[in-house]
């Protein structure tokens, strides 16, 4: 039984390391950027020593390779909550809307910019962070699919437009980055109601014409 315990603790002290590294990764690459990030110095932010940093993570490859996967509780994770959550799938979709329409942080945003730019220099990176988008488009899909059946929209092709919406919605996150003031939940709300069928201009109720005799009155 005290062996167990031994290994359980040992256990979780190493988990609690690994965190610790990762955390400290993030922070190098959100504040300092790709140029001081290396093993060494995240080491050093973790407050621990460069071996342990080496013996959780062979290389710095390895390293960024795990914070592809750390990253998914910034974007993957609360996304697949939203889907999986409670109400309608229109509902569920709003909701989704509204959260991508929330401000990121610079910090978030540089740690992702930054394992995208390494992605690009390395194939290994490149494939792991394909698959992590791959994460991300896979609960449009899903819900779009809940939508299609939950409005009778039976032309709809949940995966084509899910992963569309999931590209262009990515997009418009990194682009308000940059510009605060970009109406993000405004332009993902009138895409989706396009796609759906619900275009305010046709859907508004037509003003009954004027009675010639009110015509009259107005003259």
């Amino acid at each position: 039984m005290a062996n167990r315990t031994t290994i359980s603790t040992r256990s979780a002290k190493g988990a609690d390391t690994r965190n610790r590294i990762l955390i400290a990764a993030r922070r190098v690459l959100a504040e300092e950027g790709s140029d001081r990030f290396t093993t060494r110095r995240v080491a050093e932010l973790a407050g621990v020593s460069h071996g342990m940093c080496h013996y959780h993570f062979k290389d710095k490859r390895d390293l960024i390779l795990a914070l592809l996967v750390h990253a998914r509780r910034d974007w993957v994770e609360p996304l697949e909550e939203l889907v999986d959550g409670p109400g309608s799938a229109e509902s569920r979709m709003r909701a989704v809307i509204s959260w991508m329409a929330e401000p990121q942080t610079i910090d978030v945003m540089r740690v992702h910019q930054t394992l995208f730019v390494f992605a690009l220099r390395d194939e290994s990176v490149r494939e792991r962070l394909a698959g992590e988008f791959s994460k991300w488009r896979a609960p449009f899909v899903k819900l779009f699919a809940e939508i299609g059946a939950e409005m009778g929209l039976e032309d709809l092709d949940a995966k084509s437009v899910g992963e569309a919406f999931a590209a262009a919605a990515d997009a418009l996150v990194q682009q308000q980055s940059l510009d605060p003031k970009l109406p993000t939940e405004r332009m993902l709300s009138k895409m989706f109601d396009r796609i759906v069928g619900r275009d305010a201009s046709r859907l508004a109720p037509k003003r009954p014409k004027a009675s010639s005799q009110s015509a009259r009155k107005r003259r």
